[in-house]
């Protein structure tokens, strides 16, 4: 019986795999087709690379098991195109309202719990997968604390550049001088640590406390307490529609700035997906003798006629610094500093970066605590900078 069965599922198995070959054949054939008739037509970047995206889609659909496509649509999400429709509205408020050390400012819809975390540790049901704590290594070839990994087509001089004061006005006002935010709003974290993860512990919500968010409150904390003057906005721009985020993200901050000139820095702060479905894996490490998400900066280095970014090295600059001392303090927190082609919105000011902490398999409290190291540092590294 069971070698029968066995029969038969090979015989399923390459009769899948010749039907998986042809539709390769077809989607390909369909895209190019698709993309000269496009280009004859006039159609934009942006609209030809949502075509694109939706044949990706569509193949990763048919050959990937449950779980390929959120995968490869948050990919192809950390890439936004240079052209595209940027027609976001942001309502008529007139803008944020500011107040010297008040609290999140937002135009979005959020929802809130009283708690981060309630301790109650819901039984494994058997639907989701197992979560695997583990130490990412912080890198290797430091240099003045820094460690790097560099998949962008630059070769870079850290021992050079990171002498080199970057470009951020910081004054002693109580105007804002930095923007916390989030591309991605309602990318969200783990209540309880178990070993595993229930198909109901959703990677996403509209929960502040459970949230990037929470992470951004506590790093706008910090700064409050260092006396600079700081605005979180917690727009949604990932809900309802993920696709264009980084766009939608883009208007919000070029409207914060236009509206608060004094604002030279920008971190678009974000959680990491690490792991192959059904496994997670969160990144974590002991900090004075409390579990905290492990972090990682992520730097545009990238310059071209589609995706404009001349001043990519003052943002480097920053990066370096900050890398640094948060090595330098709190040994293990950083993962190695990612530089790479992309630009994520990094080209509206000298002091924008993307910080990613943590994954969605730690704890909300793990990268809260993150984001506290995180403010406390930023505090310092920008204190420095003060003229």
């Amino acid at each position: 019986m069971y070698m029968q069965e066995e029969k038969n599922n090979q015989t399923s198995r390459v009769r899948k795999q010749s039907f998986i070959g042809k539709v390769r054949i077809t989607i390909a054939a369909i895209t190019l087709t698709g993309s000269i008739v496009m280009v004859v037509g006039g159609a934009s970047g942006g609209e030809i690379l949502d075509f694109g995206r939706g044949l990706a889609m569509l193949s990763v659909g048919i050959m990937q098991p449950e779980g390929g496509v959120q995968a490869l649509n948050e990919r192809l999400e950390r890439i936004p195109a240079s052209g595209g429709n940027n027609n976001y509205d942001l309502g008529d408020s007139g803008g944020l309202s500011y107040t010297p050390g008040g609290g999140m400012q937002t135009s979005g819809e959020l929802g809130s719990s009283s708690l981060i975390s309630s301790g109650v540790v819901p039984a494994e049901a058997g639907d989701g997968g197992k979560i695997v704590e583990q130490k990412f290594d912080p890198g290797t070839g430091f240099v003045q604390g820094v460690a790097i990994k560099n998949i962008s087509s630059r070769t870079i001089d850290i021992a050079k550049e990171i002498k080199i004061p970057p470009a951020i006005k910081i004054t002693d006002s109580s105007d804002p001088q930095v923007l916390i935010m989030h591309t991605h709003t309602t990318e969200s974290y783990m209540t309880y640590y178990a070993g595993y993860y229930n198909a109901n512990d959703s990677a996403r919500t509209k929960d502040e406390t459970r949230s990037v968010v929470a992470v951004g409150e506590s790093v706008s904390e910090q700064l409050r307490a260092a006396g600079i003057g700081v605005i979180h906005d917690v727009t949604l721009h990932d809900s309802p529609k993920y696709t264009g985020a980084y766009e939608r993200s883009e208007q919000t901050v070029k409207k914060i700035l236009k509206q608060y000139p004094s604002i030279s820095v920008v971190i678009d702060l974000h959680r990491d997906a690490i792991g192959q479905p059904p496994q997670k894996v969160k990144p974590t490490i002991s900090i004075n003798g409390r579990k905290a998400a492990q972090m990682m900066i992520i730097a545009s280095v990238c310059d071209s006629k589609t995706a404009p970014h001349p001043s990519w090295v003052q943002n480097l600059r920053f990066a370096l610094r900050l890398q640094s001392s948060l090595h330098t303090q709190y040994n293990g927190i950083m993962r190695p500093l990612y530089m790479v082609d992309s630009r994520y919105n990094q080209h509206l000011t000298h002091g924008s970066l993307l910080i990613e902490v943590g994954s969605e398999a730690n704890t909300v409290s793990e990268a809260v605590y993150s984001g506290e190291i995180l403010g406390k540092t930023l505090a310092q590294v920008l204190n420095s900078l003060k003229k």
